[in-house]
């Protein structure tokens, strides 16, 4: 899964790249690198993968997470091909926004708005997407007269209603395509279609101000308020120390964004996780909600899903309550499963195949 970090300057992704990374790139007040990026690839924490590697004496194998974190880009300018490109490549957008107050730092637009920042780059997804869909609304037109078929048409009918809905300033995350049209407009990566993580980064002044602003998942969007400076400096602090300097703060019941994140990113996404147990590793899989057995042995392996019989499933928590597979099964909770079934977040899934 890849998740880019983008915004205006000075808004704090660099400090969330750092904190969610452990990197230590550079985060300088006055910087003003416009085209350079940092990339790193981390673990998906999940103590339920430790716990089961803890009992199979096998190295746990996590899910990955790749981070993109974007140059600067000036207000309402977002027209930058590497900046274009590194939003592309995406599964997931994380909008930083900023939300301090700093007298050495003028926002571009002189005061600091969240809501209207978050609006102004929500325009410019939509902006690049209409471009990318008039681009190609011109060669289906132009095909459409040279070659006449059903499958042009139908797509040349979906991209005008495309283009309509954009010319109206809505983001394509609230369009509703349907399956087929899912599949049709999938290579094009239209940007205003990605799942949207909006993270306003306030101080102890704005924190609570703006957490009026926070958002739960719709359409998939959010909208998370943290303290980024002062979160980077509580970290650095034994754990017994840190709730006292969160309530000098004022911030007694704030919430981490470090801790909140990927947990943040899963939901909004709809991703689950599963695992598999073998005598070599225990391993942590990443699937989207609603993926059937079938299709989540194909994210195992190809020829896994191509011999599939059938899935052995049970919940992480009663594989450990029992003792294993043998145990779990004179109990009854070691279920046998078709191509069709559902898998659920935190089971064990054991694939039997023809090899």
């Amino acid at each position: 899964m890849i998740l880019t970090i983008f915004g205006y300057p000075k808004s704090g992704k660099t400090l969330l790249f750092n904190m969610l990374t452990g990197k230590k790139e550079d985060i300088s007040k006055f910087s003003t690198s416009t085209h350079e990026f940092h990339k790193a690839v981390i673990d998906v924490p999940d103590d339920r993968l430790k716990q089961l590697a803890d009992f199979h004496k096998t190295p746990p194998v996590y899910a990955k997470i790749e981070f993109l974190d974007t140059g600067a880009i000036a207000f309402r300018d977002s027209k930058d091909t590497t900046f274009i490109d590194l939003l592309r490549r995406a599964d997931g957008l994380v909008h930083m926004v900023r939300g301090f107050e700093d007298p050495e730092l003028l926002h571009p637009e002189g005061a600091v708005d969240p809501l209207r920042d978050i609006r102004a780059m929500e325009d410019e997804l939509i902006t690049l997407d209409f471009i990318t869909v008039e681009k190609r609304l011109e060669k289906l037109q132009l095909d459409n007269i040279k070659i006449k078929s059903k499958e042009l048409a139908e797509e040349l009918e979906l991209f005008k209603r495309i283009k309509d809905f954009l010319e109206e300033g809505k983001p394509l995350r609230e369009f509703g395509f349907a399956p087929k049209e899912e599949l049709l407009i999938r290579g094009f990566k239209l940007l205003s279609l990605k799942p949207l993580l909006n993270i306003i980064n306030g101080d102890e002044n704005t924190y609570e101000k703006y957490l009026k602003l926070a958002k739960t998942p719709e359409n998939n969007r959010e909208t998370l308020v943290f303290c980024g400076k002062i979160e980077t400096e509580l970290l650095e602090l034994a754990d017994e120390d840190r709730q006292v300097f969160q309530e000098e703060y004022g911030l007694k019941d704030y919430q981490y964004m470090r801790d909140n994140f990927i947990k943040a990113c899963y939901k909004l996404m709809d991703l689950i996780s599963f695992f598999t147990v073998g005598s070599d590793e225990t391993r942590a899989w990443t699937i989207n909600n609603n993926t059937t057995a079938y299709d989540a042995a194909g994210k195992i392996h190809s020829d896994i899903q191509q011999g599939f019989i059938r899935a052995e499933v049970m919940n992480w928590k009663e594989f450990l309550e029992m003792g294993g597979f043998s145990q779990a099964k004179e109990k009854g909770l070691l279920r046998l499963e078709g191509k069709e079934y559902i898998v659920k977040d935190g089971e064990i899934v054991h694939i039997r195949f023809n090899k």
